[in-house]
């Protein structure tokens, strides 16, 4: 098969020179030898592939063929997001701020061409900030409730307030003011002593 231009394509087969026509040794080959691989000028090389790195796409292009290796930051997008999930699931103000710091990282990748995952990025910086809140939120009312308690205990109404329902509840030397409660306490203390 033979290509429009009058070539040969580098597919087919080589073809024999024709019965009477004596055959042309290629320049520097020695008789007997097959002639080494000349490339000329312009020529490609069969079976060379076409591509020796696949290129980068820009945000929106499309993947690399099979077998390219994958862009060499696509790690900065995955680890945003997963550190951003465990910040809002209650590992708070450390994955928060480790999920915002790689995604803001992962999406200048992204940008500069090395990466194709920006949107994880993205994801991971938004869950990051939404953890940093939640966990602050939290704080805030944890923070909040220890010093009221700790002033409540310490008011003294409270303590007299407390005072007058253990009087009443267990009466003034300690013991109980339920008549059954006492009964099972005096019969278990005929039992011990006898």
């Amino acid at each position: 098969m033979t290509q429009p231009d009058g070539g040969q394509s580098p597919y087919d087969p080589p073809q024999q020179p024709e019965q009477g026509q004596p055959a042309t040794p290629a320049p520097g080959s020695v008789p007997g030898q097959p002639a080494p691989y000349e490339q000329q000028p312009n020529q490609q090389q069969p079976y060379q592939q076409q591509y020796e790195q696949a290129p980068v796409y820009a945000q929106g292009g499309q993947p690399a063929p099979y077998g390219a290796a994958p862009l060499p930051k696509n790690g900065l997008g995955v680890w945003s997001l997963v550190l951003g999930i465990l910040a809002v699931l209650g590992c708070g103000l450390l994955t928060g701020i480790a999920a915002i710091i790689t995604g803001h990282k992962s999406r200048k990748a992204q940008q500069e061409g090395q990466a194709d995952n920006g949107a994880m990025g993205l994801v991971g910086i938004i869950t990051g900030w939404v953890g940093i809140a939640w966990t602050t939120v939290v704080l805030g009312f944890l923070i909040a409730g220890a010093i009221m308690a700790a002033t409540a205990v310490n008011d003294p109404a409270f303590q007299d307030e407390l005072q007058q329902q253990m009087e009443q509840e267990y009466g003034e030397n300690g013991e109980t003011m339920d008549p059954e409660l006492q009964e099972l306490m005096d019969e278990l203390e005929n039992l011990e002593n006898s």
